[in-house]
């Protein structure tokens, strides 16, 4: 079905699994929460349906892959679900620095970087620091990376405030920083007047005052306001940022550095710590931890738990990362940002001529259809892959489940008629999924109002 999406069936509900889970570990303003026994038994049930439905726990199945083309259950599918924005995981300067660290150093270094590190090591994270332009760790992921930084650079005469969809990995982190006897309080998403109140509230009485977010949103695609953020900063000498940058490094700023290291003010990185993956668009391993200066990065270094007890990033993909901060350096690297925008100028704009409930019209990669409850998310995201398209399920408890979709991430991979293709058969699946969940476009909306409303 091509052109504009419109929903006028409301056949009667299908049976479906009835779902506990009223809200996602996100979704905590204004509610009670559950017990946590309570709460993994409903995720439990949310995650097995999908697994029964056969679209979560998936291996790949390919003996080879392109970037492009993914097999799950037999069937060869576009892949809109990767990560790999730029499409580098497949570059052949890539994949001859994991040959030649292997054939250097091999596999492995056994060892915790509190006695020794590989010859890598040093060699990396000083070109990282030159690409960032700021000191910086390597961890072994962006999540071991927040456990270790967290808890050192966030101390018990500071507050820390979490907005409240920033990653799961940022909020298991405060609670490292919450039993060292930190205040740690949930802000209202993006919202910067109840960050204002906040500080008025508490610079008097705490050293710090910490806002923990994302520089772009895993799901549902937004970015953080730096613009206004800066303001904050220049007003307010209290406030610190600690910023999870994990999927905007690489694919977008100058040399690849991501969203917050390129638009926050030189004031407002003085006093930021900027986290980003290099798992995900710089096709590598690890997390990139970045300082406001020396002092911090060596007490991260020096006692952040993880960063003492837990393995390292091994030769093959420091190997990896190298090679990949060396490519971000040349301008083949821009072209394909470019590449990629121009991709995602075309979704946006194809999927505004068919209607389609985008969740954020921002420019970025992620693209997230709402779908409303998740057992039309499932049935959505069921339709794409027989049509051909490999997409993800967002729903619990990385969204509230109300408000689950389905996620499509957009790679330079993808030519433009993948992304007319995947469009279409939006248009074509969505209406169909909530006329067989027995849901119509008036549930859907009234689910994600807020959010469609800052779409518009």
């Amino acid at each position: 079905m091509t052109g504009v999406f419109r929903i006028t069936s409301q056949n009667p509900p299908a049976a479906a699994p009835v779902y506990r889970l009223a809200t996602s570990v996100h979704d905590r303003e204004g509610t009670h929460m559950a017990k946590a026994d309570d709460m993994l038994q409903a995720l439990d049930e949310l995650i097995s349906d999908g697994v029964r439905r056969g679209l979560v726990h998936n291996t790949a199945e390919d003996e080879r892959l392109d970037g492009r083309l993914i097999t799950v259950g037999g069937a060869p599918m576009v892949n809109f679900g990767s990560c790999s924005y730029l499409g580098l995981e497949t570059h052949p300067a890539l994949k001859a620095g994991v040959i030649d660290a292997v054939e250097r150093f091999g596999t492995q270094f056994s060892s915790s970087r509190a006695y020794l590190s590989s010859p890598g090591y040093p060699i990396v994270e000083d070109a990282l620091a030159q690409l960032f332009g700021r000191p910086t760790i390597l961890a072994p992921s962006t999540s071991m990376g927040h456990l270790a930084a967290m808890p050192v650079v966030i101390g018990g005469d500071d507050v820390l405030l979490l907005d409240h969809q920033v990653h799961h990995s940022v909020q298991t982190a405060a609670k490292l920083v919450q039993a060292q006897g930190t205040r740690v309080d949930l802000l209202p998403h993006s919202d910067l007047r109840t960050l204002r109140r906040r500080l008025e509230e508490l610079g008097g009485s705490h050293r710090r005052v910490w806002y923990a977010l994302d520089g772009l949103y895993s799901m549902y695609a937004d970015f953080a306001p730096f613009a206004a953020i800066n303001e904050l900063m220049a007003e307010f000498g209290q406030l610190w940022l600690y910023v999870d940058d994990a999927h905007s490094f690489s694919w977008t700023g100058h040399h690849g550095r991501g969203r917050a290291l390129g638009e926050l003010s030189a004031l407002a990185l003085s006093r930021s710590v900027v986290a980003g993956s290099l798992n995900k668009s710089f096709a590598a391993a690890g997390g990139a931890l970045t300082f406001p200066d020396a002092e911090m990065r060596r007490l991260v270094f020096a006692v952040g738990g993880p960063l003492i007890f837990s393995g390292p990033v091994q030769p093959p993909m420091l190997g990896a990362v190298l090679a990949s901060v060396r490519l971000h350096r040349t301008p083949e690297v821009a072209a394909r940002q470019d590449v990629l925008l121009e991709r995602i100028r075309l979704f946006n704009r194809l999927a505004a001529e068919h209607g389609l409930p985008v969740v954020s019209r921002s420019e970025a990669p992620i693209r997230c259809i709402g779908a409303g409850g998740p057992q039309v998310a499932y049935n959505l995201t069921a339709r794409l892959r027989a049509a051909g398209y490999f997409t993800d399920v967002a729903t619990a408890p990385a969204v509230p489940s109300k408000r689950s979709g389905s996620r499509i991430t957009i790679t330079a991979h993808h030519g433009a008629a993948d992304v007319l293709g995947i469009v279409e058969a939006l248009a074509d699946a969505l209406p169909r999924a909530l006329a067989e969940e027995g849901e119509n476009v008036t549930t859907l909306r009234r689910a994600f109002h807020r959010q469609l409303q800052r779409a518009a």
